[in-house]
C-alpha cells in the first residue's frame, strides 16, 4: 500500500488484545529514506506519558478506510517495552535494547535497507552481535529524524529556495519513502505540491532547518504535481516516479 504521512499519523493502533492509540509521529532514516519506527500516542493508556515506538516489522495489516494499523503484540508487550525520550535522537544503543526485547533481526546488519533482506517482514529472527564489526560496521552517526520536524523545513535549489516540504509518501511494503512533497504556497502564485525523489535530496541541515536539493528551481518547478486524494490508488505513485525517472535521463 502507498500512503502519506499525513495520512498515517491520524490512524490508530491495534494490538493483538485490544486497541492502543495512535500513531503519533514517524522516524526515518535520513540515510536511506526508510521508515524505521512509528512514534506510539500513549497518553490515554500509559502512565506518566510514557513513549514508545513500534518497528514496521511489527505490523502486520493497514487499513486505509479504517485509518487503523495491526500489529503482532499484545498491549501488556508494547506497554513493557523499552522507553524513549521524545526529545532526545534515538540512539544505537536503544535500538540495540528494543530489538533483542521484541526478537527481530538488526537491520543494520547487512547491505540493504532491512539487513540481508529487501522488506522488514522477512527480518524476524534475532541475529546476534557477535558477528564482527569490521565484517559489519555499526553505523555510529544517528540517522533518525522525525516526520513531524522535517515536515515544514524550507527546500533549497542550487540557485534559491523555493517552498517547503509539506508530506512524505510512503510504501509500506518495504517502508520507503518514495517521494517527498514540495509545497510553493509561499513563495509562489497558486501555490503547487510538487514530487520530489529521495535521490534528489543533497543534504538535510538541521540546524538550518532546509533540505538541499540537487535541482535548479526551474529543475524543480517543472516537475509533476503531487495528487493527495489518489496517493492510495495502486499505481498512481509508481507512475508518477516512473514519469521523474524518465524525464531525468
Amino acid at each position: 500500500m502507498i500512503i502519506s504521512s499525513k495520512q498515517l499519523t491520524h490512524f490508530s493502533i491495534h494490538a493483538v488484545d485490544d486497541k492502543v492509540g495512535g500513531i503519533r509521529d514517524i522516524l526515518f532514516d535520513d540515510e536511506t529514506f526508510t521508515v524505521r519506527y512509528l512514534v506510539a500516542d500513549t497518553n490515554t493508556w500509559l502512565p506518566l506519558s510514557r513513549k514508545v515506538v513500534i518497528s514496521p516489522i511489527s505490523v502486520t495489516g493497514l487499513e486505509a478506510d479504517e485509518e487503523s494499523i495491526q500489529i503482532n503484540m499484545t498491549v501488556d508487550t508494547l506497554k513493557n517495552s523499552p522507553s524513549i525520550d521524545e526529545h532526545k535522537p534515538v540512539s544505537r544503543e536503544y535500538e540495540e535494547n528494543l530489538f533483542k526485547y521484541f526478537g527481530y533481526g538488526y537491520y543494520w546488519i547487512g547491505p540493504g535497507a532491512w539487513g540481508e533482506f529487501a522488506h522488514p517482514d522477512e527480518l524476524v529472527e534475532l541475529q546476534h552481535a557477535e558477528e564482527s564489526d569490521t565484517v559489519h560496521p555499526k553505523k555510529s552517526t544517528n540517522h533518525l529524524r522525525a516526520v513531524a520536524e522535517v515536515g515544514g523545513y524550507e527546500v533549497a535549489t542550487t540557485t534559491d529556495n523555493v517552498g517547503h516540504i509539506s508530506n512524505f509518501i510512503i510504501d509500506t511494503r518495504s517502508w520507503e519513502i518514495v517521494l517527498l512533497v514540495v509545497d510553493t504556497n509561499n513563495w509562489l502564485p497558486g501555490g503547487k505540491h510538487l514530487a520530489l525523489l529521495p535521490t534528489d535530496v543533497d543534504k538535510i541541515d538541521w540546524a538550518a532547518h532546509s533540505v538541499s536539493v540537487k535541482l535548479s528551481h526551474d529543475e524543480l518547478i517543472n516537475r509533476p504535481e503531487v495528487d493527495s486524494d489518489k496517493i492510495t490508488e495502486e499505481s498512481y505513485i509508481p507512475t508518477l516516479c516512473a514519469q521523474i525517472n524518465s524525464e531525468t535521463r
